[in-house]
């Protein structure tokens, strides 16, 4: 009876060890099939849209034509710019002001001399057409962007296409010293694997040279779509993205909208709202048991204290913000009509965006990060082109919509994603909070120095990070 027992127990664990196995099968394929068919991945609608002077036309199809540009000058332009230079009222500040009621007076009227005396806008556009810039009409409005292949393509290379798009109030020429390190980086020391990029960098509708819209309600889901189309005018198929500040809501979106278009997604800012009962939570314990919230140490460090670094902080640098998300124009055709009121609004953000610290220095600390030709070339896209009241109007469309820029992060974004999160930008998303939204977070990386303008102030940081990110998700 004893063997016959212990014989009847073997088959019985025989039997369960064929069995358990099936099952576990049988009902993780019943499991998958319900996923795949009830929780499809959402999309962003791409639609359609028109933001042409008066009506969509009826009859016709669009210039679909990719046009050569070349930016010009003249003598009437620089003679016009020197007269409202020469016109500047120079306004007194209080002792010890520094950075923190805003641009330094006294630092401003070195600004303008030298703009007036030395700045050469002339040799700056031969800068600014280096490399080829082309003009096309999507959706009834001009689109402008630079497209940079690279020159030599080391055998056995592929060349990745990248978009690249900037935010307010950088512009396309943000792009320019990370370009060469994308397109020739074994020239500059970056032997990525064999990541090699041919880069397009459009500026958005209403900024630089590309067109303003006409209509009202132009945001970032139309901005996405149009350099969807853009992308797929050029002829490509999948891409690569990339973007820091409004370029990181248009990339995301464009995740969002075509993700099958979207080889890869890599963002040096993140936004993510935090009204919630858990982040609020989360966000009290991090404070003494980062590990538990699924905080590093580094994102306490960068996180904490809290009320200064995400409340007082923001208010400080976001009254800009709250100007244009509801009355742009007012503000706005003051600065379009005065260039030294342009440069001191425009450029106080490169102070304190690329370190907090700077607002304790009379300069602003610009010079020890930038070059005043670089600023002031910056500056003088939004003013030869009239563009700061359409860049401005920016914020309006998209706030007004989604006042806290979280109606789209209902949407998931599964696409691969890289993240460049720089020790100074305005405000920091640990990798835990990140994947609230961001869903494949291939790369996360702390960068070592650097804020807001990554591409302008650390660009071999980030190309470095960008080609690691694209190196990683060529091999998944």
């Amino acid at each position: 009876e004893s063997m016959l027992s212990r014989i009847r127990a073997f088959e019985y664990s025989q039997k369960n060890a064929v069995l358990v196995p099936v099952a576990a099968l049988g009902v993780g394929g019943v499991l998958l099939c319900w996923l795949r068919s009830g929780h499809k991945i959402k999309t962003i609608d791409m639609g359609d849209g028109w933001w042409g002077s008066g009506e969509r036309p009826l009859k016709g199809k669009e210039d679909a034509s990719i046009r050569p540009f070349k930016i010009e000058t003249s003598d009437k332009e620089i003679e016009d710019l020197h007269q409202r230079l020469d016109r500047f009222r120079f306004t007194p500040h209080v002792e010890g002001a520094a950075f923190h009621y805003g641009f330094n007076s006294t630092y401003l009227r070195k600004v303008v001399a030298y703009w007036r005396n030395q700045f050469d806008w002339r040799k700056q556009v031969e800068v600014l057409n280096k490399y080829p810039h082309f003009h096309t009409t999507i959706e009834g409005i001009d689109i402008h962007f630079i497209h940079v292949k690279p020159s030599y393509v080391p055998h056995g290379r592929a060349v990745r296409p990248l978009l690249m798009v900037h935010g307010w109030p950088g512009s396309f020429y943000e792009f320019y010293k990370i370009i060469p390190l994308l397109t020739e980086p074994a020239k500059h020391g970056l032997n990525e694997g064999d990541v090699v990029f041919e880069v397009i960098c459009p500026s958005i509708p209403g900024y630089g040279f590309s067109e303003a819209p006409h209509q009202r309600e132009f945001d970032s889901i139309a901005t996405a779509r149009i350099f969807h189309k853009l992308m797929n005018r050029l002829g490509f198929k999948e891409y690569y993205i990339q973007g820091g500040d409004w370029g990181s809501r248009i990339t995301t979106n464009m995740a969002q909208m075509l993700p099958q278009s979207v080889k890869g997604l890599h963002l040096n800012l993140v936004f993510i709202a935090r009204q919630s009962l858990g982040k609020l939570i989360r966000t009290m314990l991090g404070a003494y048991v980062p590990w538990l919230v699924g905080f590093t140490r580094e994102d306490a460090r960068r996180f904490y204290p809290f009320m200064q670094k995400n409340v007082y902080d923001v208010l400080r640098e976001s009254g800009y913000l709250h100007i244009q998300a509801t009355k742009p124009d007012t503000a706005g055709c003051g600065l379009n009509d005065s260039p030294v009121g342009l440069a001191a609004y425009i450029l106080e953000k490169f102070s304190t965006w690329t370190d907090k610290s700077f607002l304790h220095q009379d300069d602003g600390g610009l010079e020890s990060k930038y070059s005043l030709d670089e600023l002031l070339t910056n500056v003088m896209i939004y003013w030869v082109t009239s563009t700061i009241v359409s860049s401005m109007r920016y914020y309006k469309e998209n706030f007004s919509k989604d006042p806290d820029l979280s109606a789209h992060n209902r949407i998931g974004v599964y696409v691969p994603t890289g993240i460049a999160a720089f020790p100074q930008e305005i405000v920091h998303i640990p990798r835990v909070w990140a994947k609230d939204v961001y869903k494949n977070i291939i790369t996360y990386s702390y960068m070592p120095s650097g804020g807001h303008f990554a591409a302008f102030e650390e660009p071999k940081l980030l190309a470095q990070d960008i080609m690691q990110f694209v190196q990683k998700v060529e091999q998944l």
